[in-house]
């Protein structure tokens, strides 16, 4: 590579696991995925992908798993955020003691109060169902695993 910055890549890069479907690839990647989904900016698959880098997980299983967010579910997902994130915070922002309810027209008036809320929200849940998907990942391969063993030994008794 004649590019320094792409050198410096290159030991992640040359990492066969980027582009190989095997369970620890795939679940690193779901991972990656999944916890850059909640990241509430337009750079999530590039924080997706930069993590599978780190992680040593399949970068197009990572791009692939930061659209649970899109544009039909991000309400509904930063709400949720939003309400993890107040819960743990233990400061509700509205003035009745209650959790902020989002209009269309008062999401720009409210952002910068809902902000820090809403970030701690995105990092608890985006943690917590990325190491959810990580290990339903890891348990569903390996019973697949453990059903293709049986399969083959009963087909081999069969024969015998």
């Amino acid at each position: 590579m004649q590019n320094k910055w792409l050198n410096i890549l290159r030991p992640l890069v040359d990492n066969p696991n980027l582009l190989h479907f095997n369970r620890r690839s795939v679940s690193a990647g779901m991972f990656a995925g999944v916890f850059a989904a909640f990241i509430p900016l337009p750079i999530q698959m590039f924080v997706a992908i930069g993590l599978s880098l780190i992680a040593r997980g399949n970068i197009a299983v990572a791009a692939a798993s930061t659209w649970i967010s899109n544009p039909f579910t991000y309400f509904p997902l930063y709400y949720f955020c939003y309400l993890v994130g107040t819960f743990f915070l233990g400061e509700p922002l509205d003035p009745n003691g209650a959790p902020m309810v989002f209009e269309l027209s008062t999401i720009l008036e409210n952002i910068l109060t809902a902000g820090k809320p809403l970030l701690l929200g995105c990092v608890i849940v985006g943690t917590i169902l990325g190491l959810a998907s990580y290990i339903a990942v890891r348990y569903l391969w390996r019973l697949h695993i453990i059903k293709n063993w049986q399969t083959r030994r009963i087909n081999r008794h069969k024969r015998d």
